[in-house]
């Protein structure tokens, strides 16, 4: 008998408990819109992309998230010079990287564009294409510290790709993400790994193993090595691509000549 007593009240403790979190619901912290819009990218990761749900979430995104992302960046030792400077890159010659030298960072770039049909990205005015978002108002909310990273951030992915050496398959630039996210606090990077792992864990786990493993070395690489954000590596052209891997603690592939 005292048995079931005990029973009985912790069963109505319980019911107690779960009527009184009903009656105190605390308002949604995550826009409910925005969610579809991420599970729709979950569902579909490739027709619904992160650079879509990356502007969606910054109509609705929570002040104090945006603030903190925000101070991830100015915590940079190296972000504040960059951002003041606030450096774009005018667009490259594709027939001036086909001039260069076997070895250097030019002539890696180079092949990188050439194996993924990327001339179109080459040619691309990115200060054109930052006014273009700011007029449009898909920016409004973006502080301008993130606004500029945002651009420059596309503007040396490929960079990136050629001196870490992922390449550009699926898990490649999932690798990438991990290493950016590593060394960038940016909100594109952390949805890439959210959709990326909520697809991973409700659509298909059979990709779990390689998802993680590119995740786990993409996050201990740009652990590792010294921050790439911040260099113009327009510069570099010239450099040899192995030299450049070393001074930045990067995996060193020498190339054959």
């Amino acid at each position: 008998m005292a048995i079931s007593a005990k029973i009985y009240c912790k069963s109505q403790s319980t019911r107690q408990w779960v009527k009184d979190m009903q009656q105190e619901a605390k308002p949604a912290i995550v826009d409910r819109q925005f969610a579809e819009k991420f599970f729709t990218a979950v569902d579909r990761p490739i027709e619904y992309g992160v650079y879509f749900l990356f502007h969606d979430w910054f109509e609705q995104a929570p002040q104090a998230a945006i603030d903190d992302y925000q101070a991830e960046i100015a915590s940079l030792p190296e972000a504040r010079a960059a951002i003041d400077e606030g450096f774009i890159a005018e667009p490259l010659s594709l027939d001036d990287l086909a001039r260069s030298a076997p070895g250097i960072l030019g002539h890696g770039y180079h092949q990188f564009i050439l194996e993924n049909s990327l001339e179109a990205n080459l040619g691309r005015n990115y200060r054109d294409f930052n006014e273009q978002l700011h007029v449009s108002g898909k920016l409004d909310r973006l502080p301008s510290d993130m606004s500029y990273m945002m651009i420059r951030r596309l503007q040396i992915h490929d960079f990136l790709h050629v001196l870490t050496g992922y390449d550009s398959s699926p898990l490649g630039e999932l690798g990438i993400a991990a290493f950016y996210m590593a060394q960038l606090r940016f909100p594109y990077h952390a949805m890439r790994m959210a959709v990326t792992l909520a697809h991973t864990a409700f659509v298909k786990p059979s990709l779990t193993t390689e998802v993680m493993d590119a995740i786990c070395d993409g996050w201990s690489y740009g652990r590792s090595a010294r921050n790439l954000n911040f260099t113009l590596w327009e510069d570099e052209l010239h450099t040899p691509l192995a030299d450049l891997q070393e001074k930045m603690n990067l995996r060193v592939e020498r190339q054959a000549a």
